[in-house]
């Protein structure tokens, strides 16, 4: 077989089943062994046999090819293949038993939720008992977990779901037991549920903002607007969390400096009582606001480096066990914009064991590259960042503006293949579908003017450095206006 049709095949046989398990962790793995050998849920050898083999020779592999398609099932079946191809029968065979272990894998990833998620675990548990009119069983896990929810400070979505799931299932319990004439818990009933939608509205709600500002969307807000009146009812809206994410979304919406300020108030009032990824999303808000207002020249990098600060020391860095590589790069290069050479370095080497592997190198390339530019080391610099490769859109558009600095920064004489550099960069942008119009404007309004800076310079061109400078000042959005002024003055000296 060919190259090519190898390639073909491949994606061809790209299974459901295989990728999924590409993604699990060893301990993972290890729980979906027992559980498909446990007869209750399988009684196939075949499908034992085809996970121990997909486990031992495919799933480190990054295409699962026609030839190890042959002998996988050569290994699972003890059958010779003939002529290194599959017959119908084969195919089907194979594939059948494929199908029953994406099952399996399914069924085991469900397991694993109901054990995460106590909220629908609970529901679904007290559904069973109650039909079982075990009502005695039922008011024992009610009266625990009841008391589980009131010792927990932490009050987040998860934690109203699961109010909502016990008042709802008592209600069911009070009607079977004959007590709803005398007894009700409509009252705790109502709020649970009021919550839980009022928290899952607003938070719906900042993610509309947020596409409204990336993709230029619009979206129909009737209803956010129709629960005005719900949230302003005092037991809303003296609620912590409900607060906040009110806040929140003014901000957004008003840009204005003084919610923004009242919002760090109000994180740092109730931190005790908001979960880790609330807080996580709350202090992100904060962190795009304070990016926005950067380019607008309103605030300098001190108040982001500051937020970033307190994000780690409040351990919400990290999510679901890894840093997100966009966050990490914000972090380091706030620190390296303060001069805070040392932190950004700490955090570099303090969060890379939490990069996602595959791409952990090109990350750690691009943050050294980073340090050693704000601390004027541009060939070390430039060392770094041709050596980081994709890690993804963020990387690629920071990776080409501080090549772009760094050529700028160790150019001695004018040299047009660093002006061809900058206008390639001007046209990626230019032509990119990922970057909203005020992000085009943004990054326009920097190469352009740095060409203009970079020019000047090296003497080649007529423009005046007094001219380059004033129209800078007026520019409202530019990707990095305090550098590009940086230039100007250390030209004017």
């Amino acid at each position: 077989m060919t190259i090519k049709n190898e390639i073909k095949y491949s994606k061809l046989h790209d299974f459901l089943c295989i990728e999924l398990l590409k993604k699990f962790t060893e301990k993972e793995l290890e729980g979906l062994k027992y559980f498909v050998e446990c007869r209750y849920f399988n009684s196939d050898k075949y499908v034992i046999k085809l996970l121990d083999v997909l486990k031992l020779h495919i799933i480190n592999q990054n295409n699962f090819t026609h030839k190890l398609y042959c002998n996988v099932f050569e290994k699972v079946f003890s059958e010779k293949v003939e002529g290194n191809n599959l017959n119908p029968a084969q195919k089907k065979r194979f594939n059948n038993k494929l199908n029953l272990l994406l099952r399996l894998v399914e069924d085991f990833l469900t397991i694993e939720a109901l054990h995460d998620n106590p909220a629908y675990r609970s529901d679904l548990l007290y559904q069973k008992i109650l039909e079982k009119r075990q009502f005695k069983l039922f008011n024992r896990h009610v009266k625990r977990e009841k008391k589980h929810l009131v010792s927990q400070l932490q009050k987040d979505i998860e934690h109203y779901r699961h109010q909502h799931s016990i008042e709802k299932n008592v209600l069911d319990y009070l009607y079977l037991t004959g007590q709803l004439n005398k007894f009700d818990n409509l009252p705790e009933l109502t709020y649970s549920i009021d919550v839980e939608f009022i928290i899952n509205k607003l938070s719906t709600h900042i993610t509309q903002l947020y596409l409204e500002e990336v993709n230029a969307k619009n979206y129909d807000t009737s209803s956010i607007n129709a629960i005005d009146t719900l949230i302003k009812l005092p037991q809303y809206a003296a609620h912590p969390l409900i607060h906040i994410y009110v806040r929140a979304i003014r901000m957004i919406k008003t840009q204005s400096e003084t919610d923004y300020h009242e919002l760090l108030e109000l994180l740092y009032s109730h931190a005790a009582s908001i979960s880790k990824k609330d807080l996580n999303g709350f202090y992100v808000a904060a962190t795009n606001f304070c990016a926005q207002k950067i380019q607008s020249g309103v605030f300098d990098y001190r108040e982001l480096s500051d937020l970033y600060k307190v994000m780690d020391e409040k351990n919400i860095l990290i999510e679901e066990g890894f840093i997100p590589v966009n966050k990490l790069k914000n972090v380091v290069v706030m620190g390296c914009r303060v001069s805070d050479f040392s932190w950004a370095i700490e955090m570099t080497e303090k969060y890379q064991p939490f990069v996602e592997k595959s791409v952990r190198e090109s990350v750690y390339h691009f943050n050294l590259g980073m340090i050693a530019f704000y601390q004027k080391d541009y060939k070390k610099a430039l060392y770094r960042f041709v050596r980081v490769e994709s890690v993804n859109f963020n990387y690629d558009v920071n990776c080409r503006v501080m090549i772009m600095k760094a050529h700028y920064e160790t150019d001695q004489e004018y040299d047009e293949r660093t002006l061809q550099i900058f206008r390639s960069t001007e046209k990626y942008f230019n032509e990119n579908q990922q970057l909203t119009p005020r992000n085009k404007k943004a990054y326009k309004n920097f190469i352009r003017t740095l060409i203009n800076v970079y020019r000047v310079r090296h003497r080649a061109t007529k423009m005046t450095l007094e001219g380059i400078k004033k129209k800078l000042e007026k520019q409202e959005v530019n990707s990095d206006k305090q550098w590009l002024m940086e230039k100007v003055e250390e030209l004017e000296k």
